[in-house]
């Protein structure tokens, strides 16, 4: 295992929990020559110049070798340098002389983890990550303790971890990266242990196939999926899954095919919304306008968030030649959901058919600032996968 964050933040703000606690020991040195060196490292931190912040720091512990807040203010400089070992000496002295040294302790725990000696490591950062709030040094502590963590046969801490970082840093591109990291490893292993425990269960088949379909493969995807029906025939989303995938090919039959599937899954899952969607676009592509109608409605019925069932309602009226009826519907969608384009759109087409000219134009605009915002959005995580580098032209990113 290779610990990869130790570079993630600055530094320098870290020292300043130890410039106020450092003048406190100056002030009690009869001599001076502690004061004076304390005062050296901290005009050298503040400049930035860290060999000159280590030089002073080794005079105050050579003349004074009892100084554990030297020692600690040296190995956390050190740590910072990436002079693991070397940090790892400063900070075990400083926990010698004062065993109950907070910050010696975590950053002992994190050049511990840079030398890659979790087991060391983990039980120190443990102890800061539960009790402090959130901040930059605890971000650095939790995603360093992650990394140890994910490596262990339990899994358990470390899913602990993540979610607390996620609750302590919502929306955190580390903590997400790191969270997705996890638990694609955590899906694999067990994956593994399905297949290697199970190999010709239905559960194998039935990943096996959620493998190829993500992979577009839909051909070897109908394979699976039919291959876990044939070993438990009332396995639910299976024949809506195999429809969908026929829906995917380029043949004049694929419509019959899907609809034979779709009402197999209703036979197993009476209550499902979507497989009654789905027939629903078969009998609108068919233009069998009295059919669609029950089925959007059913679908609409038992998921009344889904959003397409009503927006597929809407487009039913507005082949029958009742716009109005359609635009009373889409008012009441796009007032619950205002983010959907595809209701919008619809929402123009139906006052075009009333003639109602100006709101028609509002609602393509509206139409056209969603899509564009979607193909932004699309084109910032393409670049941002691709490069690193975030898209810089069109609208804004929300």
């Amino acid at each position: 295992m290779q610990i990869s964050l130790r570079k993630s933040c600055s530094f320098l703000p870290f020292f300043a929990l130890f410039l106020a606690s450092n003048s406190l020991v100056a002030q009690s040195d009869s001599s001076g020559s502690v004061s004076q060196h304390m005062q050296e490292a901290a005009q050298a931190l503040r400049a930035n110049d860290r060999a000159g912040a280590e030089r002073e720091y080794r005079q105050i512990v050579a003349i004074d070798p009892e100084n554990g807040q030297a020692w600690t203010g040296l190995g956390v400089l050190l740590y910072g340098e990436g002079k693991t070992t070397d940090a790892i000496a400063a900070l075990e002295s400083a926990l010698r002389i004062d065993p109950g040294a907070k910050n010696a302790g975590v950053f002992l725990g994190l050049s511990e983890a840079s030398s890659n000696n979790c087991g060391k490591a983990s039980p120190l950062l443990t102890t800061y990550f539960a009790r402090e709030p959130a901040g930059k040094l605890g971000h650095l502590v939790g995603l360093t303790l992650l990394e140890c963590e994910a490596e262990a046969p339990d899994p358990i801490p470390a899913i602990q971890t993540v979610e607390r970082l996620k609750q302590l840093y919502p929306g955190d591109e580390d903590v997400l990266y790191q969270s997705a990291e996890l638990y694609t490893r955590l899906w694999n292993q067990t994956a593994d242990e399905l297949m290697a425990k199970h190999p010709d269960s239905y559960r194998v088949h039935q990943l096996g196939g959620e493998v190829y379909e993500a992979k577009n493969d839909y051909d070897q995807a109908i394979r699976e999926y039919s291959l876990a029906l044939e070993r438990k025939p009332d396995l639910p989303n299976m024949h809506y899954r195999i429809g969908q995938m026929y829906l995917h090919q380029d043949s004049e039959e694929v419509d019959d095919k899907a609809m034979k599937e779709f009402i197999e899954e209703k036979s197993i899952d009476p209550d499902s919304a979507v497989t009654d969607l789905a027939m629903a676009g078969i009998e609108m592509h068919r233009h069998n306008l009295d059919k669609a109608k029950p089925l959007y409605e059913e679908a609409a019925r038992l998921d009344p968030g889904l959003v397409e069932a009503r927006v597929g309602l809407a487009k039913v009226l507005l082949e029958k030649h009742d716009p109005a009826s359609a635009e009373h519907l889409l008012l009441d969608v796009v007032a619950q959901h205002p983010d959907s384009a595809e209701a919008h759109y619809v929402l123009m087409l139906a006052y075009r058919g009333q003639k109602k000219m100006t709101e028609a134009a509002e609602q393509m605009s509206i139409f056209n600032r969603l899509q564009t915002e979607k193909e932004q959005k699309f084109q910032n995580k393409l670049n941002a996968l691709l490069n690193g580098k975030p898209a810089t032209v069109g609208a804004s990113q929300k």
